[in-house]
């Protein structure tokens, strides 16, 4: 299940970059800040990633954290954070990714091994951090805080996952990891489609596509509107 949740991440993150690429190269015009949908759409995305993140952790620890491979894949996102902030400074240096859903997870994956055995009050905790924004928003709006991944609005970088809330979500997500069983009995009634192996497929190889999606999609659809250009002479 894990795996095709992530797929499912997987497949609406590519369908919201084709939608930004679209907008960029203004072959669409979208609203992709301002409507109700596009960023709702984009804390779903995030919400499954983060989530599923935290459901991987707690089925990986089930006979205890394999701690070779926690640090082999904590490396394995650091230096994907650190490309993906490379490669935004290099296209956008105004408005670079410094903290965003690689780093976070960086971040959140370490913050996350002391809750692993904490059971339900994970619920509570994970509630807490989701809410605890709303009750001091003008502390964690700080502009020192948001390198830290603590501020929660910032209008100056492409991505930004800050600790809280999203923390919050990595909870909940240990819980269900922890109880998996009995969410899948709750499940158990629903179909088995066929394209879910298309979905896991991806949910497994996740990383190399967020990595690679962007570049290739942009150069698509730079081609895509250099063509247009062409065609109609401007």
């Amino acid at each position: 299940m894990p795996d095709a949740l992530r797929g499912l991440a997987v497949l609406l993150m590519l369908v919201f970059h084709s939608a930004y690429d679209l907008n960029h190269f203004n072959l669409l015009q979208l609203d992709l800040l301002h409507s109700d949908f596009w960023p709702a759409f984009q804390r779903v995305i995030v919400t499954l990633f983060v989530g599923v993140a935290g459901m991987s952790l707690a089925l990986a620890s089930r006979q205890g954290l394999h701690w070779q491979r926690f640090w082999r894949r904590e490396g394995l996102l650091l230096a994907s954070a650190a490309l993906v902030s490379a490669g935004s400074y290099a296209l956008f240096p105004t408005s670079w990714i410094f903290f965003g859903v690689l780093h976070f997870m960086v971040v959140a994956s370490l913050l996350a091994v002391p809750f692993l055995r904490l059971g339900g009050l994970n619920v509570l905790l994970g509630v807490l951090c989701i809410a605890l924004p709303w009750w001091a928003d003008p502390f964690f709006n700080a502009a020192w805080l948001q390198w830290l991944g603590l501020g929660t609005v910032v209008s100056s970088t492409k991505d930004y996952t800050p600790l809280l809330p999203w923390f919050g979500v990595m909870l909940l997500g240990v819980y269900v990891g922890n109880n998996l069983g009995i969410c899948r009995w709750y499940l158990h009634p629903l179909p088995r489609w066929g394209w879910t192996q298309g979905l896991a497929w991806l949910g497994k190889h996740s990383l190399a596509v967020y990595l690679l999606h962007q570049p290739l999609l942009m150069a698509l659809f730079w081609l895509v509107a250099s063509v247009m250009s062409g065609a109609t002479g401007t």
